[in-house]
């Protein structure tokens, strides 16, 4: 797309990704490895592009075995780890490489790492995959127990709707105070709206834009944009977000009822929310 704000960067993902594999210390397991471009990730359209390259470097445990140290001592003992490269030159993006050994059990939760996982895992780009393991990436985090699904969209609401009913101190104090209120409330909302429809949600820094792209962000889009105008002092805004913090449970509601109607912890999230977790 000529005016897709990620175009260039991805670019250059690509091609120091090719430099990773082409040079010591990994290029002695090119063959095996598989190296995931996490970030921007594919297939999203984003308003921005992001401000760090992200890539995603899977190797078996006799590669680990047999790399110089740190990596060796790293990978062996805990089974993954972040390197982090900061370029001397401005044209250049700071990029975040994680090596992992074995990525398919952080893909089986459903905890918020786990969801993060599995929506990074499906929305990556294969840069080098000899072995076809994105594939089998993408199968696995597509794949829930059977309750997974209602677990994850029942949680999350409920964080939601404690975060929607806390926004009233947007307005009644300073900006600072306010400020952990509605950031909560955004991505309580947006984490649930793209775990609605797709069973899974980006890192904190993709969440709006993504969720925007979904049935109940459209619904909250300008309720969202007035709570980002209230932190910041616009009074219309902040009069507009206290009035219709009812309003948007009652959205998302409307919307989650489709497949969950008659389950109390919908209808009656308060009370649900005290019980003891299972």
């Amino acid at each position: 797309m000529a005016d897709d704000p990620t175009a260039a960067l991805r670019e250059q993902a690509r091609e120091r990704g090719r430099r990773i594999l082409a040079h010591a210390p990994f290029d002695a397991f090119a063959d095996r490895a598989t190296l995931l471009l996490t970030a921007p990730p594919d297939g999203v359209e984003l308003p921005f592009a992001p401000g760090t390259i992200a890539l995603w470097l899977i190797l078996e445990p006799a590669a680990a075995r047999a790399l110089p140290d740190p990596h060796r001592s790293a990978l062996i003992g805990r089974g993954s780890y972040v390197a982090y490269e900061r370029p001397r030159d401005a044209a250049l993006s700071p990029l975040e490489l994680t090596i992992t050994l074995d990525p398919i059990p952080v893909l089986e939760a459903i905890n918020r790492r786990a969801l993060e996982a599995r929506w990074t895992v499906r929305h990556a780009e294969p840069l080098h995959d000899r072995l076809g393991r994105h594939p089998q990436l993408v199968a696995a985090a597509s794949l829930y127990p059977e309750d997974g699904p209602e677990r994850v969209v029942r949680g999350l609401w409920l964080q939601a709707v404690a975060a929607v009913r806390a926004i009233w101190v947007v307005g009644r104090a300073p900006a600072a105070a306010a400020l952990p209120a509605a950031g909560e409330a955004s991505a309580a909302l947006a984490r649930l709206a793209c775990a609605y429809d797709e069973g899974d949600h980006p890192t904190v820094d993709l969440l709006l834009p993504v969720a925007r792209q979904t049935r109940i962000g459209r619904r909250l889009a300008s309720w969202l944009d007035d709570l980002g105008a209230a932190v910041a002092g616009d009074a219309p805004a902040t009069r507009r977000v206290a009035a219709a913090a009812e309003q948007v449970l009652r959205e998302v509601a409307a919307v989650l009822g489709e497949l969950y109607r008659d389950r109390p912890w919908l209808r009656e999230p308060e009370a649900y929310a005290l019980r003891a977790p299972r």
